[in-house]
């Protein structure tokens, strides 16, 4: 039997966190659905819901849903380019920039999303 030694390098985050916020658009997606489900069962109904959405714990998930498109978009592409060949041969450097440049977006778009948002 084969042992397999896994090293939580940069290369293991990059696709546990990849995995994981394409989980989370999935979920998102689903309660985007759910949510326009309800503009048909009246205008009463979908401004009630809205209200609620509008609550402080939904706007920490949305500014974590940001943090979960930031990630999920910019890494892909650093994949992509990884995988062609286009001379992006540090995939530690690459993986740092990638969370380093989500982190900033994230951290002053989510701050917008929760504390300044309608």
């Amino acid at each position: 039997m084969r042992r397999y030694n896994y090293k939580w390098g940069e290369g293991m985050w990059s696709h546990a966190l990849h995995r994981i916020s394409g989980l989370a658009l999935i979920v998102y997606l689903s309660m985007h659905i759910w949510v326009i489900h309800h503009i048909q069962k009246g205008e009463a109904a979908y401004d009630s819901l809205m209200r609620a959405l509008s609550t402080f714990p939904f706007r920490v998930g949305e500014a974590l849903l940001l943090a979960a498109i930031l990630f999920h978009s910019i890494n892909g592409v650093r994949l992509v380019l990884m995988d062609s060949g286009l001379g992006m041969r540090s995939y530690k450097a690459t993986f740092w920039l990638v969370f380093a440049a989500c982190a900033v977006l994230g951290i002053a778009g989510g701050i917008a999303i929760v504390f300044f948002g309608d």
